[in-house]
């Protein structure tokens, strides 16, 4: 029964995500026969140039090759809006490399007409970005760096240039140390040798740290080197972060990624544009934010306390700051159901669950702040849920509107099969699956024991419930054991 019911979902919301779909490929027809295309120039080998971007296809694709060092290549669609984003942040890039005379040159590829370079580049999303050396067409490199004027900048010229500098004597060392707040040294015995070349391969992937490189016995003396080790330099908390390679240890790329994002993170990181990224990315997963007014010297004072904690969950717990002073942060303060009155104060997000706590009682010291973070890690502090109040005619309609003070007496409802989509009201997909959630409503209303609802997850937390992101759709089955089921379905509006 509980199959037939699922299936029954899925048939139905399909159905109508093809109706859909089929609307919109209408539009797109009726549109096409009401514009009347230009006859389309033919294609020769010669390169032409859009704000210093090459235009390529088929057929001068290769000369483009043959003609520059290296090339790194946009697949796009006219239609699409990350490719729209990219274009103006493209074009700089590629105005600076002509300036500059640099060996490197931007090209762009319109994928949705050259399908055959999409498909021998396997191109599925756009925009993909692919990078070619000495016009060899076999051995592509995927561009991952940030979409960004200085992203794309950074990567260029570590994959154009030398990705570590090599470093023969103390003057030379100190010089890099002293022009990067964060250097990675490679001390390596063998610079042909595997974890030499292993080392190379970080260094194009880590793009935004400096890297340095030796095999000089000097340097391992001087700087207290026992055998090959990564040594990570920085200008602030302990200074130097120390990873030994024995000749037993098989070392991975992973592994030594891992150690420098790990090690060149501050003890305490200041939330901002310029930090997100480094944020967000870290494989720690749970964060503990302190809310403070900058302004306030008693609250700044608070700093030392933090700062020494932080070191004692080093790896376990990233410790943030946030101003509630600064630009922008309206909606991590909403997120956290905190205002800029209320600081100082304390929460916890863990980003892989998606759930937050709240340090009780207002005294924020080291003990306070060390046993409330020993308790998250422990269990023992339970997750901090928020909730709007029940609407009153939130069972009026077909589709019941769920807060957290209602939804496990509706979800978790033995007699019912409830079908729940969670989503937020800034949503473009979420809006666009709002008619459809509504007509399934619709088309389940008379069923007793079928409940069709939505919850708003921005603004509603649910114990055990996790949502990686928006819409997020769940069944609750019927039955003493309630089975829930996430299920998935392609955006085709």
């Amino acid at each position: 029964m509980r199959f037939l019911h699922i299936l029954g979902f899925t048939l139905l919301l399909c159905g109508l995500c093809v109706r859909a779909e089929e609307e919109t490929v209408k539009e797109a027809e009726d549109s096409s026969e009401e514009d009347t295309e230009p006859e389309k120039p033919e294609k020769t080998d010669e390169i032409t140039e859009e704000k210093d971007v090459l235009v390529l296809h088929s057929v001068n694709f290769d000369r483009a090759l043959s003609e520059n060092k290296y090339l790194l290549v946009e697949f796009y669609a006219p239609w699409c809006g990350h490719c729209r984003s990219l274009e103006p942040i493209y074009a700089e890039v590629a105005g600076l490399l002509k300036n500059e005379s640099s060996e490197a040159r931007l090209a762009k590829v319109d994928a949705a007409e050259e399908r055959d370079l999409a498909a021998e580049f396997n191109v599925d999303s756009f925009p993909t970005l692919k990078f070619f050396k000495d016009g060899n067409r076999q051995n592509v490199t995927d561009f991952s760096g940030k979409r960004t004027v200085k992203g794309i900048t950074r990567w260029l010229e570590r994959h154009t240039g030398p990705s570590a500098t090599v470093l023969n004597d103390v003057k030379s060392v100190e010089a890099l140390l002293d022009a990067n707040d964060v250097v990675v040294v490679g001390f390596f015995q063998d610079l042909e040798g595997d974890k030499a070349k292993t080392f190379y391969d970080v260094t194009l992937i880590a793009v935004d740290v400096n890297f340095g490189i030796t095999s000089n016995l000097e340097l391992f003396k001087k700087y207290d080197v026992k055998s090959d080790s990564l040594v990570l330099f920085k200008k602030f908390d302990e200074r130097r972060a120390d990873l030994p390679l024995t000749e037993e240890s098989k070392l991975d790329k992973g592994e030594m990624i891992s150690f420098i994002q790990t090690n060149s993170m501050k003890l305490v990181i200041p939330f901002n544009e310029e930090n997100a990224e480094q944020i967000f990315s870290s494989k720690v997963r749970n964060h503990m934010i302190l809310f403070i007014n900058t302004t306030v010297e008693s609250q700044n004072a608070l700093l030392e306390d933090f700062r020494d904690v932080a070191s004692e969950f080093k790896e376990k717990v990233l410790f943030i700051t946030l101003d509630v002073t600064s630009d922008k942060v309206d909606h991590v303060l909403k997120y956290f159901s905190v205002s800029a009155n209320d600081a100082p104060i304390i929460r916890l997000i863990n980003t892989k669950k998606v759930v937050t706590y709240t340090m009780e009682g207002s005294t924020i010291n080291k003990d306070a702040l060390r046993t409330f973070c020993q308790g998250v890690l422990d269990g023992t502090v339970k997750p901090f849920l928020k909730t709007q109040e029940i609407p009153e005619d939130w069972d009026k309609n077909p589709v019941k509107v769920l807060v957290g003070k209602n939804f496990n007496k509706v979800a978790f409802d033995e007699t019912k099969n409830v079908f729940v989509e969670f989503y937020a009201p800034w949503c473009g997909h979420c809006q666009q699956l709002a008619p459809i959630w509504d007509e399934l409503g619709e088309k389940y209303k008379d069923h007793e024991n079928i409940v069709i609802a939505k919850m708003d997850a921005s603004e509603n937390d649910v114990e055990n419930v996790t949502i990686p992101g928006f819409p997020t759709i769940k069944y609750f089955s019927a039955g003493a054991e309630k089975k829930v089921s996430r299920m998935s379905f392609k955006n085709t509006t």
